[in-house]
């Protein structure tokens, strides 16, 4: 008796390893579109005024937050081993700012953590060249 292959089916045409992550990438922008395209005829229907020129924050914002994503994207293809723990230290800065900008007070313990993290960061940095 002949054992059938097993195949995975995809609604994906032409997707190989060398293109797999242009193309998630490419989705996840597209889904940020469509969210925004679905937004608009919602606010068309429930008839509300948009008045983007008094919103210039909130465009430099989604502006920003459009880089960031971009950016966040580009760095995680191509080094993600030392990317993502640069990324996940975002809690770190937060906490260094808030210290520098908002006088906050930090415990021995808090400023062992951030030392740790920072460390971190450099050991992995260092070994990976």
């Amino acid at each position: 008796m002949q054992q059938e292959a097993f195949y995975i089916r995809t609604p994906l045409i032409n997707v190989t390893e060398a293109n797999i992550e242009r193309v998630a990438n490419i989705s996840y922008e597209l889904t940020f579109l469509i969210v925004a395209i679905i937004l608009m005829i919602f606010i068309k229907f429930k008839k509300e005024k948009l008045e983007l020129l008094n919103q210039k924050d909130k465009i430099l914002a989604a502006v920003l937050e459009t880089a960031g994503q971009f950016t966040y994207v580009f760095a995680m293809s191509g080094n993600a081993i030392i990317a993502a723990p640069i990324i996940s230290s975002v809690c770190v800065v937060s906490v260094i700012l808030s210290r520098i900008f908002l006088k906050e007070k930090l415990t021995q313990k808090q400023y062992a953590a951030i030392a740790i993290v920072i460390l971190g960061i450099l050991m992995l940095s260092v070994t990976d060249v």
